[in-house]
């Protein structure tokens, strides 16, 4: 259950990382390359914990849905924590960001 939970989290770390800045939520599924690279990735997953020969070579028992359910859960709550970073350094931003040229009393600029 941890190594499915550890290629779960980078999946979902994939799409977080798409944008510093932008929500995981804008238009999620936009880039075709890493969807199709995460549906590989995830038969590949399925394939390893579910066909016995592989079982003992890379220390596997086969996971109950309860089980994938589970280690899904650790991937999932990540998203929350890069959302709420990306929602703080986007405000943090926008309270740094220079308004614009000052004026002085002659109408120039300071």
């Amino acid at each position: 259950m941890t190594f499915v939970s550890l290629v779960l989290i980078e999946f979902i770390k994939a799409y977080n990382f798409r944008s510093d800045r932008r929500s995981l939520l804008h238009r999620p599924f936009a880039n075709k390359w890493l969807n199709l690279a995460i549906l590989w990735e995830i038969a590949l997953l399925v394939f390893i914990v579910s066909f016995e020969p592989l079982h003992e070579p890379f220390g596997l028992s086969p996971l109950s849905r309860a089980d994938w359910l589970i280690a899904a859960c650790p991937a999932l709550s990540i998203s929350p924590v890069f959302e709420l970073t990306k929602w703080f350094l986007g405000r943090a931003a926008a309270t740094n960001r220079p308004r614009g040229p000052r004026l002085n009393g002659d109408g120039g600029t300071a």
